[in-house]
Parts: structure tokens; C-alpha cells; sequence
């Protein structure tokens, strides 16, 4: 994502400008105390010059030699006085909050440029950040407890011949199977559909946080705020609104997509052909990188075509893998305290 890549750049070099900046004025105050160091600094650099242009003049080894000999002793000297003051040695030198890298963002093996840890880590957070998935404990498979699911199978209630539990784990197997395939063209994108409070969102945003850990970029948005940003970019398309279409650009790019509460946003004749193409572009650009799309939705195949029209029902029961929630709004049993 290239936003993420100025994103982290500006961050890096903030943080690298903050520590010279820093260093600088630290110096400049101690060299007030103490002009010893200030004079000792500015024969470093005076000596530092004649040994780089020794180097360019041939035959001047020995020349660069003592220059060098020289610098060596004016540290040592400088390291004296510091000491002498109880000052540690590093006091001058720039703090980057990356001692690896110095706050560059990469470091050089063997002459080839990586992306330092700091650099990964920065990714993450950003991934996060724009992710609108917040870890924040109330999602993630680390906390998924059957147990809030019936283990008594009731065609009447839930509308299946199979326990609600049987159900949710069948369901939660082919969720993690949908990550371990991620990047397999055959990996499909999935719809989940029930009633409220069966553990939709929740198995969603799981999904998403095990994404997110892995270092894949991924946006949540609820149908009732990703609808609008579609609409903003369709008005502005023709104008320089570049925070517009960096916003629709991330919604085909992000390697999965979470739309949550599909068909609770207000009704209005565009947002058909709106999602659609939305779909459809994203089924392009996962022929080039993944770019997986998870809907939510408490709406059957009878009224998903009802609500929206038989096109796009069409389209999600023929190329989502449809995967059914049923059971007991676990938010209401939650209140109550009591597991099935």
C-alpha cells in the first residue's frame, strides 16, 4: 500500500530529524559549560576534512594514517572531559529510537537494503490503525467459547437438523481454513448470514485480526459508513479530491474487505450497481494479489434478493461460500450469565 509506505517514511524520518535535532541542542548547551568540548568537536571536523581530501591525493597514505591517529586521540580526549563531568559517552550522539537502523527504516547485509524490525513493526501498527478493527479483547479465536452455543439440535427453533455448537464449529473450522488458504486463487470470499447476536461479527473480525498479525492489510466498515464513502468518491471524481479517492482505492486494494450489517443502510437505487462494481473490482485485483471480501449480513438468500435484487443474490450465493449462523443471541445470554 503506498500510503502506508509515505506513512511510515514521514514517521521515520520525523523520529531521525527529532534525535539530530535533540543531539544537537544537548551539544550546543554543554559546549556553553564546557568549551573544551566545543574546541575538541570543531578539530574533528577540521581533521576529519584533511583526511578526506589526503584520500584523494596519491600517495598520501601516511598523511591519511596520522589524520586518522589524530581523530582516534581527539575521541579519546573527548571522552575524558566528558567523563570528568560525569557524562556519558554517548551524550553528543544522536538518541534514534532505532539504534539499528538509526531511524532509516532499512539496513544493509551483504550490500542489499531489508526492512529493518522497526520498519515491520510501523507496517503493523499502520495496518491497524486504517484496519477500523480495534484489538481491544472482544474479538479473536483465542476467545471463542462454544459453550454459548446449544448442543441440542432443534429443526423447529434453528431452522437446521444439526446442534447450533455443531454448527458454529463447522463454521469456525472453515474460517480458519479461509486463512491457512489466504493466497490460494481458490480461496473464496465468504458471506455469513443469521440471526442477531449468533457471533457473526465476532468470527469476522477474528478473521481480520489473524490477517492483521500476519502483516495483510484489512478494513471493517459497516454497511451504514462504507456505502457513503463509495458515494463521495462517485461525486467527486471529477475534482481533485485525492483523500476521496485514496479512500475507494483501499477498498479494492485491501487484501480482505469486512462488510458488516450489509442491507441496514439506507435503501437508495445506486447502491446496487455501487456494490457490484465494488465486487467486481475486487475479483480483479485478486488476480493479481489476494483481495478476499467477507460479508455480514442477517439476511437469508429469499431476502438478500428481496432487498437488494436477484443480480446481486446471484452473485454472493454463486461466488461466496455461504456460511449460516444459527442459536441464541449470545449478547442476551452473556447479560444473563448463563451459557447453553
Amino acid at each position: 500500500m503506498a500510503e502506508a509506505k509515505r506513512f511510515i517514511d514521514m514517521e521515520l524520518q520525523r523520529r531521525r530529524d527529532r534525535a539530530i535535532f535533540d543531539a544537537e541542542r544537548r551539544k550546543q548547551e554543554l559546549f556553553k559549560k564546557i568549551p573544551e568540548l566545543s574546541e575538541i568537536e570543531t578539530e574533528i571536523n577540521l581533521t576529519g576534512v584533511r583526511y578526506a581530501q589526503a584520500l584523494l591525493n596519491e600517495n598520501a597514505d601516511s598523511l591519511a594514517g596520522e589524520y586518522l591517529d589524530r581523530i582516534d586521540m581527539l575521541i579519546r580526549r573527548r571522552d575524558e572531559v566528558l567523563a570528568a563531568n560525569n557524562i556519558p559517552p554517548g551524550y553528543l550522539e544522536p538518541a534514534f529510537s532505532c539504534s539499528k537502523c538509526e531511524d532509516r527504516g532499512y539496513i544493509r547485509i551483504n550490500g542489499t537494503s531489508y526492512p529493518c524490525s522497526c520498519y515491520n513493526k510501523l507496517y503493523n501498527e499502520y495496518l491497524y490503525k486504517v484496519s477500523n478493527i480495534l484489538d481491544d479483547g472482544k474479538a479473536g479465536f483465542e476467545l471463542f467459547d462454544e459453550s454459548w452455543y446449544s448442543d441440542r439440535a432443534d429443526c423447529r427453533k434453528y431452522v437446521m437438523d444439526i446442534s447450533p455448537r455443531a454448527q458454529i464449529l463447522a463454521v469456525k473450522e472453515q474460517c480458519l481454513e479461509f486463512i491457512r488458504n489466504f493466497c490460494d486463487e481458490n480461496t473464496r470470499n465468504m458471506y455469513f448470514f443469521g440471526p442477531t447476536g449468533t457471533g457473526k461479527t465476532f468470527m469476522a473480525k477474528s478473521i481480520g485480526l489473524e490477517l492483521l498479525r500476519a502483516g495483510y492489510s484489512v478494513l471493517y466498515f459497516s454497511a451504514t459508513t462504507l456505502f457513503p464513502i463509495i458515494q463521495k468518491y462517485r461525486l467527486n471524481m471529477d475534482s481533485e479530491d485525492e483523500t476521496a479517492e485514496e479512500a475507494y482505492r483501499s477498498l479494492i486494494t485491501a487484501n480482505l474487505l469486512i462488510l458488516d450489517d450489509l442491507g441496514t443502510e439506507s435503501q437508495s437505487d445506486s447502491k446496487y450497481a455501487e456494490l457490484l462494481a465494488l465486487l467486481e473490482q475486487r475479483n480483479g485485483q485478486d488476480r493479481i494479489h489476494p483481495a478476499k471480501t467477507i460479508i455480514v449480513s442477517n439476511l437469508d438468500f429469499k431476502r438478500l434478493a428481496q432487498e437488494y435484487n436477484q443480480r446481486i443474490a446471484s452473485r454472493i450465493i454463486g461466488e461466496f461460500l455461504t456460511l449460516q449462523f444459527i442459536g441464541d443471541d449470545i449478547r442476551i445470554l452473556k447479560k444473563l450469565g448463563r451459557p447453553c
